[in-house]
């Protein structure tokens, strides 16, 4: 049960990256834009604020998907965290030079900082809440995390 607990665990960011990756390869901005005729400007402008704010949060849930990947084999370390953030920064610069390859894409610097600042602000929230606040649900699930996987133990707090 262990190891497939800590396989899934593994694999998700795999998965998610690679979705990542199949979402900017196939994803044509083009293709919507009849809907500008159908439906209300405002509702337009809506979804695509939304689809801005996603920056924020795609890179930042494969900061924490790869952070629950390494808790399968120990405690957080404060370079275990580092690791992590660069990994997840880089994957968004890679995604966005893939995207100089992907008809109807380009790169741009302004998402790569919003895919920064979505990975800074979970790192914040996951650092506070694993190691400075004891009493936080969410730190407790991230610490008992790592208990899960140690021999003999299998509670997991949530």
């Amino acid at each position: 049960m262990i190891f497939v607990g800590r396989f899934l665990l593994n694999i998700f960011p795999l998965i998610y990256m690679y979705l990542i990756w199949q979402q900017t390869s196939h994803f044509d901005p083009e293709s919507v834009s009849d809907l500008r005729h159908v439906l209300n400007p405002y509702l337009i402008l809506a979804i695509g604020a939304a689809l801005e704010l996603g920056h924020f949060f795609e890179f930042g849930i494969l900061y924490f998907l790869l952070i629950l990947a390494f808790l399968s084999f120990g405690h957080l370390k404060k370079w275990k965290e580092v690791l992590v953030l660069i990994f997840s920064i880089s994957y968004g610069f890679l995604d966005e030079i893939h995207q100089l390859f992907v008809p109807f894409r380009s790169f741009s610097i302004v998402d790569l900082i919003k895919n920064a600042i979505g990975v800074f602000v979970i790192a914040i929230l996951i650092h506070k809440n694993y190691f400075n606040s004891k009493e936080s649900r969410f730190g407790q699930f991230l610490r008992s995390s790592t208990n899960f996987f140690k021999k003999g133990k299998s509670k997991v707090y949530f």
